[in-house]
């Protein structure tokens, strides 16, 4: 089936490295605006796209260069606005409704995303975010939260596409199906094989500490429970400071 927009889906891969070149404003306005027509409960719009493509702003806040970020923040802060304007009782402080408007947020910088990636734009995404303090560096108010962050720019790479799980591990119909033991191990089995395609010295540095596959790799090292509690910290605390309620940490 030949179709665009799923050439466009079924080629995504992460860029990291850009060129130099900007882009220019009209442009990152044709792509937000694309990701404002994403699907959003109650036409709410419980989000805000904040856009930085001041260089400086970029190259002293994150790892990588790139022409702009796209921060995707739940916000009832501006529907609360609204509300008092209207003398309308506020109560979308509540998981529920964070957890409404965090979709809405994600789906929105995924419509950006794909905007940018069907014009030859590059595009990554940066999960730490949810830790980060947005009040700090983008002067984001009460009742906001950082959902998630994605880097545009011109690609100065083309990376081949990573694997992927095979469909029947990640797709069901009708009734969740528990996999057998056989079946996780074959899923699997290409992701463990990297572990064993490293080399020598690489293997033998991760035996040393501990990690003898793949699995414990990630769990043991780039995973780690230490690095989790950090970032779990990090957003109780984000959302302590933003106003939400009924969360615990």
């Amino acid at each position: 089936m030949e179709n665009p927009v799923l050439d466009c889906l079924l080629n995504h891969r992460s860029i990291r490295r850009f060129t130099a070149d900007p882009i220019d404003r009209e442009t990152l306005g044709v792509i937000t605006h694309a990701g404002t027509r994403a699907a959003t409960a109650g036409n709410l719009q419980g989000y805000s796209l904040v856009v930085v493509d001041d260089q400086k702003t970029l190259e002293d806040w994150l790892p990588l260069k790139a022409a702009a970020a796209v921060i995707a923040l739940v916000d009832t802060y501006r529907m609360k606005r609204w509300f008092e304007l209207c003398d309308a009782p506020f109560h979308f402080d509540k998981p529920s409704s964070f957890l409404i408007s965090f979709w809405d947020a994600i789906i929105a910088l995924h419509n950006t995303v794909i905007a940018a990636e069907s014009i030859g734009l590059g595009a990554v995404y940066i999960g730490g975010v949810i830790s980060e303090d947005m009040g700090e560096t983008i002067g984001a108010p009460e009742y906001t939260f950082p959902a998630g962050l994605v880097l545009l720019g011109h690609p100065d790479q083309n990376p081949p596409l990573r694997p992927r799980l095979p469909d029947e591990a990640v797709v069901h119909y009708d009734r969740y199906h528990v996999p057998t033991d056989d079946e996780v191990r074959a899923w699997y089995a290409d992701i463990d094989r990297t572990f064993d395609e490293k080399s020598d010295e690489k293997r033998a540095a991760l035996r040393a500490k501990g990690i003898h596959n793949r699995a414990q790799q990630i769990t043991l090292g780039r995973y780690n429970e230490a690095i989790h509690s950090e970032m779990s910290t990090g957003i109780v605390d984000n959302l302590r400071k933003a106003g939400f309620t009924g969360f615990s940490g």
